[in-house]
């Protein structure tokens, strides 16, 4: 697509974006590649990586085996995401309709509940670290209050839609890679590491595993969201290149963050929070930047999560083209996360852990299981229009996806290691929590057995003995 082409297929700053769960045709698709990575950038440039890595502190590693742990559990959740990425251009639907191909029409409203979970819990999350950030600025008024404040651009950007969203990430790329720079060089400045964060040595294996997964799932909670901002590129768009583009937006900034946040934290551990020990090395001018820097992923957490209400909603009435169903859907979502920072902010810390580690078990099988039918069952030849009808392609339920998820699942339980719940085979692993691991392996497996079975008379591994084509018209 020419500079020009695409200059008239994007929508002006003032048009409300009209599609929501939508098949993207042809004539309206547009961006470059470039836009992913700068879409993703400012998603990992902010506070909230910072946090993220002062946990690897709080957890027990030194500074050392902490950048370890955050390098790997980047890089290997970065990999599923990168892969998800390339199915937006070539179906055109957001992530969490795609399940529809693997669970069914109706099967997949399972995956669309937990996106909802996923998507307000971390809008919370961040409003939170936001709050505690604008706070300590601004001491007169409370957490609970600039969390309220902080959600109000939030609605703007999610309403206007996709559009703006990517606007508004290109324009923080530049600016917060400028901030985090200045970040580094103040912290080292402030002075160097001593006594164990300074050390080493090899924390316990079973430590460094939980280590790993919390990186691992902030990445992999990406997953449900890639497609939703790059099904508006052209289908012929080069697929390495995205690939690349998601990958490295995420990876350079989350990795550099989290490592900076892991610094700050074992530089000054008695600080009240990773965000205090910020204000106290750099200076209150970096205080309303990092509350900046969440208002872009709280944007992509509530238009996401505004996506899956759409497509819950979408079980009992059509609602594709409607703008009341993406107002409201954005308000209900943006409400939910909102009431839950207020509620949850007094424990964030453990209450972000112990998050994190039941969505690690949600969506590694899921995750699995929709590579696996994409790049090794269906080789990308999905029926859109079956995506939003019960009768179509897909069915209602698809068990072959359903059950297989759920065994998944499952078989993660027994060796779960948390603070809520710790799995019979943890103590004969030596307390280590690989239930990630086996989650994603037995989705494969499972999964790959599962479409072998013989339905309806179909070859194995098909739905139809006949592919339909996508046909723009009826979308």
């Amino acid at each position: 697509m020419t500079a020009a082409a695409d200059q008239n297929t994007r929508p002006s700053l003032s048009q409300v974006e009209l599609r929501s769960i939508d098949y993207i045709p042809p004539e309206e698709r547009y961006g470059r590649v470039r836009d992913q990575f700068t879409l993703w950038f400012p998603l990992n440039a902010n506070i909230f990586a910072l946090v993220l890595g002062g946990v690897m502190v709080f957890l027990g590693l030194n500074f050392l085996w902490s950048c370890i742990a955050i390098a790997s559990g980047v890089l290997v959740g970065l990999t599923f995401v990168g892969f998800h990425a390339i199915q937006g251009p070539t179906l055109g639907v957001p992530q969490m309709i795609q399940s529809r191909g693997q669970f069914g029409f109706y099967g997949a409203i399972l995956v669309f509940a937990a996106s909802i979970v996923l998507d307000f819990g971390f809008l919370a999350a961040q409003l939170v670290i936001q709050g505690q950030a604008m706070h300590l600025l601004v001491s007169g008024i409370s957490i609970p209050g600039w969390i309220g404040i902080l959600s109000i651009p939030v609605i703007a950007l999610t309403i206007y839609g996709y559009e703006w969203i990517h606007r508004w990430q290109r324009w923080l790329t530049v600016i917060l890679a400028a901030v985090f720079a200045v970040l580094f060089v103040q912290a080292i400045s402030f002075g160097g590491l001593k006594g164990t964060a300074a050390g080493t040595g090899a924390p316990s294996f079973a430590l460094f595993m939980g280590a790993t997964a919390v990186f691992v799932t902030a990445m992999i909670s990406w997953a449900p969201y890639v497609s939703d901002y790059s099904r508006y590129l052209p289908a012929n768009v080069d697929k390495t290149k995205i690939f690349w583009a998601v990958f490295l937006g995420n990876a350079i900034p989350e990795i550099a963050c989290g490592v900076l946040g892991a610094y700050i934290t074992a530089l000054l551990p008695h600080a009240s929070s990773t965000v205090a020990a910020v204000a106290q090395i750099a200076g209150n001018w970096a205080l309303p930047v990092m509350a900046l820097s969440l208002i872009g992923a709280d944007a992509v957490n509530a238009y996401t999560g505004m996506l899956a209400i759409a497509s819950i909603v979408s079980c009992v009435k059509d609602v594709r083209g409607s703008t009341a169903m993406r107002v409201i859907g954005s308000l209900v979502l943006i409400a939910a996360g909102t009431i839950a920072a207020l509620l949850g902010y007094k424990a964030f810390v453990t209450n972000l852990s112990n998050f994190l580690a039941v969505l690690l078990f949600m969506f590694i099988p899921w995750t699995a299981i929709n590579l696996t039918d994409y790049y090794l069952v269906k080789h990308a030849d999905y029926d859109v229009p079956s995506f939003f009808t019960p009768s179509g392609r897909y069915g209602g339920f698809l068990w072959r996806g359903l059950i297989p998820y759920a065994l998944a699942v499952a078989i993660e339980v027994p060796f779960i290691a948390q603070t809520f719940y710790t799995g019979p085979l943890v103590g004969p692993l030596g307390g280590i929590d690989i239930s990630w691991v086996v989650g994603g392996i037995a989705g494969f497996v499972f999964y790959m057995i599962a479409v072998r079975i013989p339905s309806r008379g179909a070859p194995c591994g098909s739905d139809h003995q006949v592919a339909t084509t996508v046909d723009s018209n009826k979308l």
